[in-house]
């Protein structure tokens, strides 16, 4: 008897995430309402829904990065954040926020994680991928200084110098 209620159970858990008609753009304003309410569990499932209802649209991308976000800010779970950002980047790298993932990525795991080994992947994965765009020098900045505290870098001494003059 309890397996058919756990049987049935599950069943109307699958009817009725099937049942779910909204559009993607609705999915993502709905997330993006119940973030603002500070419903973070309800919008990571939103945004988790629209990224596998909807896996070609580009709202899903937006829903990895606000999925990322999330995770970083609001639960610093930063695996789970890098492991969104890798992912936008692996599976979409012709999408405009892909640099910008690539980049927040390598960043989380050199300056919050402070796993240099894996920063430095993605940071020549950017650099690979995307050795044109805007972003370059930040990531050539970070290799080069990767593991120093600010103090050591000598390019920023002067600012620091500066900063505490005046």
């Amino acid at each position: 008897m309890k397996k058919l209620i756990v049987i049935l159970f599950a069943v109307g858990i699958l009817i009725s995430s099937c049942s779910d008609n909204r559009t993607a753009e609705k999915m993502f304003q709905d997330g993006t309402s119940l973030y603002k309410q500070e419903k973070y569990s309800r919008a990571i499932k939103t945004f988790e829904k629209l990224s596998k209802m909807y896996p070609e649209d580009p709202l899903a991308v937006k829903a990895f990065y606000r999925l990322a976000e999330i995770y970083a800010s609001d639960l610093q779970d930063f695996e789970f954040c890098i492991k969104n950002y890798s992912y936008i980047a692996d599976e979409y790298p012709s999408h405009t926020d892909a640099p910008k993932a690539r980049f927040m990525a390598g960043y989380t795991l050199a300056n919050i994680i402070k796993d240099y080994d894996r920063a430095k992947i993605e940071y020549n994965k950017f650099i690979r991928d995307y050795p044109n765009h805007p972003l370059i020098a930040s990531v050539e900045f970070e290799l080069r200084n990767l593991g120093k505290e600010l103090d050591q870098i000598e390019e920023l001494k002067g600012i620091m110098k500066n900063a505490i003059s005046e």
